[in-house]
């Protein structure tokens, strides 16, 4: 890889790093440059701090550096060989002070992008099964503290991710990605980069102080000690006099100003602020579950009986992408999107006779979904719109990435707050990943945060790599809002069932007796049909 061919990042990279805070750059040293890192290191041993120039000077990781950390960066913390952790799976992660979470903090305004500091891992040997870098996606732009047990490795909560590197391949990490090493990584090279406008973290050298700083008290000392001599301090003040302090920041409480019942769990709310969704399991018991499976197999029973625009009557609705391109399928469309059939749903469930509608009354203001919708959205949340349930048969066709809208989180007060949030109940399995029992819903964790647009086109961006398809078993329940999000071709021989509440906060407008629906294509704009009747 070149200078020239890495003059600057790509868009996928824009939206990787900004999303995830880090990327995975493959074989960026030659075969011949990752020798001579290993030659150097072989040389000088494990102790004391490596050169390593070949490293410090090389044209493709300064592209990256100036990209990410503008102009004028430096090295924070040379070269190190990063140390053995622990084996097993408990692996212990590193947060750093909260002072050093703004020094070194990651922000995008004004179209401008400004990582303060870089964190770089580059990989001399090939790390596999006896151990590697473990790194908390998204984590780089989290409002909220980890909780004590996830930081100790005690709990998972599966939010971390451990790149398979090569000899030569680099991870490029904001500084403030919590990361940690499992077992025996192999040779693998950390170094610390900041931007020009933060402060190095072993401070400055000390310089001598003219004669006159000698007359200032110790709290005028601290205040301008770092510009004239290198030294500073913390002052406080009770309004009445100043003196230097050892005082620390501390991170903001989870302890939201709600009612003590409607107070986030600490792992839900910190999965919620970094992943940008949340699964609650078994909320549906076998009973409930049996009761909603039979009430939707009397609906798709009864189709022929019911009359035109009944609100429960199947609406097949295509995907986007194939709309745009006269009905076809473009030909770069991913394996992950094409199918044979139009995405069926089906409304009008709390309609339904009785008893079909009960398993689905029972999820209006279900106590465990106020609980969090509350800490979520707000006191005085209401439902948006009328539910959905999609019916997906296999070769159902999937959903593009779609519904990335980081205006509509916001922390306010120290608190998170969205306006609108969907809430899914599956009513049977949703298998991870992407294999031959694959399908339903899929997200790019910590998009909700995100600075860049979603890039590709509409039929190759589910490929992403930071695209990732959560498991669902039949009784959990699906939280998300801003992050994109979208469904995988459903492949899997049994018909996806998911229920989808729309529920919104209540600063947003609604006026009362609203019928349309957003998800019904009978009344989409986008319907040929209805462009019909428009002009008729």
């Amino acid at each position: 890889m070149t200078l020239d061919e890495k003059s600057r990042i790509s868009a996928d990279e824009d939206y990787g790093f900004d999303v995830s805070g880090f990327i995975h750059v493959p074989q960026v040293l030659s075969a011949e440059e990752v020798s001579a890192c290993n030659e150097e290191i072989d040389a000088g041993g494990d102790a004391g701090t490596l050169e390593l120039p070949a490293l410090q000077q090389h044209p493709v990781l300064t592209g990256y550096l100036e990209a990410l950390c503008g102009a004028g960066f430096a090295i924070d913390r040379p070269p190190s060989l990063v140390g053995d952790g622990p084996e097993g799976t408990a692996v212990p992660l590193t947060n750093g002070p909260p002072e050093d979470r703004r020094r070194l903090r990651y922000a995008n305004y004004r179209d401008t992008r400004e990582c303060r500091g870089l964190r770089l891992f580059v990989a001399l040997t090939p790390t596999g099964a006896e151990g590697g870098v473990v790194l908390v996606t998204s984590s780089h732009n989290r409002n909220t503290e980890p909780p004590a047990d996830f930081l100790a490795g005690a709990m998972d909560l599966g939010m971390t991710e451990e790149p398979q590197l090569q000899a030569g391949d680099v991870l490029i990490c904001a500084a403030t990605t919590i990361y940690g090493v499992r077992g025996r990584p192999g040779r693998v090279i950390e170094i610390q980069y900041l931007n020009s406008r933060a402060r190095p973290t072993a401070g400055y050298a000390e310089i001598e102080a003219p004669d006159w700083f000698t007359e200032l008290t110790p709290a005028q000392q601290a205040v301008v000690g770092t510009r004239m001599t290198g030294r500073g301090g913390t002052v406080v003040s009770d309004g009445e006099r100043a003196w230097v302090t050892e005082a620390e920041e501390q991170p903001p409480s989870v302890t939201l100003n709600l009612d003590e019942h409607s107070q986030p769990d600490p792992h839900e709310l910190w999965f919620w602020d970094v992943r940008g969704y949340l699964v609650l399991r078994g909320v549906m018991d076998e009973e409930w579950l049996a009761a909603a499976n039979r009430a939707l197999d009397y609906v798709l029973e009864n189709q022929d009986s019911f009359p035109e625009g009944h609100r429960s009557r199947i609406e097949e609705v295509p995907e986007q992408a194939l709309r745009e391109n006269d009905w076809k399928w473009p030909e770069d469309t991913s394996p992950r999107l094409g199918g044979e059939i139009n995405r069926p749903r089906v409304g009008g469930l709390y309609e339904l006779p009785a008893p079909h509608c009960d398993p689905f009354r029972r999820m209006i203001g279900h106590p465990a979904i106020v609980k969090r919708l509350n800490w979520i959205l707000g006191y005085g949340f209401r439902e948006s719109t009328e539910p959905m349930c999609c019916v997906y048969p296999k070769g159902t066709t999937g959903g593009s990435l779609h519904g990335e809208n980081p205006g509509s989180h916001t922390v306010y007060n120290g608190r998170q707050l969205v306006e609108q949030t969907n809430v899914a109940w599956a009513l049977q399995d949703e298998s991870p990943g992407f294999g031959e029992d694959s399908g339903g819903f899929l997200c790019v964790p910590g998009s909700h945060k995100a600075k860049y647009p979603i890039p590709g086109s509409l039929t190759t961006s589910i490929d992403l790599p930071q695209v990732q398809k959560p498991a669902l078993k039949a009784g959990d329940v699906l939280f998300f809002g801003g992050v994109a999000h979208g469904t995988t071709a459903w492949r899997s021989d049994r018909m996806r069932r998911t229920t989808i509440q729309f529920m919104g906060s209540s600063n947003v407008a609604l006026p009362p007796g609203k019928k349309g629906a957003g998800w019904r294509w009978s009344s989409d704009v986008n319907n040929p049909a209805n462009a019909s009747k428009a002009k008729a």
